[in-house]
């Protein structure tokens, strides 16, 4: 029994000495700081543009441009929002049957915004990578998007491979 006793008090001095000494076995602070940038936050930023564009949108005036130039105003009405995940959507409608092709205004997805070109782009939601241009026709991926954007209004030029303007597009809030 003394052997026990003895057993016993021995335990609790180590559980005594364990618990006295765990103050000294608490992690050290980093020593040197992580190596991090400045998060962008100016007008020009990616996220003062992503809350700008943040909202919905009513379609003023579209219009398709041709070989020449000129600009050829199309009748059509439409919607966009976009939202804080990055997420846009289109819903429109061109009256002339014959402009449906060149003009659509039909888009749900992410979108990738280029703030140094003023540019955004489909984005794939698997792999978050830019769409292939050959892969989806319907929304023209091959055109480039240019956008100016302000409180109220925001204007997107379509432009081809070549950067020749296409179509233009301008919304208000």
């Amino acid at each position: 029994m003394a052997q026990r006793w003895l057993t016993g008090m021995m335990f609790t001095a180590a559980c005594v000495a364990l618990a006295l000494g765990a103050p000294n076995c608490a992690p050290a602070p980093i020593k040197k700081p992580l190596k991090t940038g400045p998060i962008a936050s100016g007008p020009e930023s990616l996220e003062a543009t992503r809350r700008a564009l943040e909202g919905a949108w009513t379609l003023t005036s579209a219009e398709i441009v041709d070989d020449q130039g000129a600009h050829r105003p199309v009748k059509a009405s439409g919607r966009l929002t976009y939202d804080a995940f990055g997420n846009m959507t289109v819903h429109g409608t061109v009256e002339d049957a014959s402009l449906r092709e060149k003009l659509v205004l039909e888009y749900q997805g992410r979108i990738v915004i280029d703030t140094t070109r003023h540019q955004f782009y489909p984005a794939d939601l698997e792999s978050a990578k830019p769409i292939d241009p050959d892969e989806i026709v319907r929304i023209a991926p091959d055109k480039v998007r240019h956008y100016e954007l302000t409180a109220t209004t925001l204007a997107v030029t379509y432009a081809d491979k070549a950067g020749k303007t296409t179509a233009v597009v301008r919304w208000k809030r």
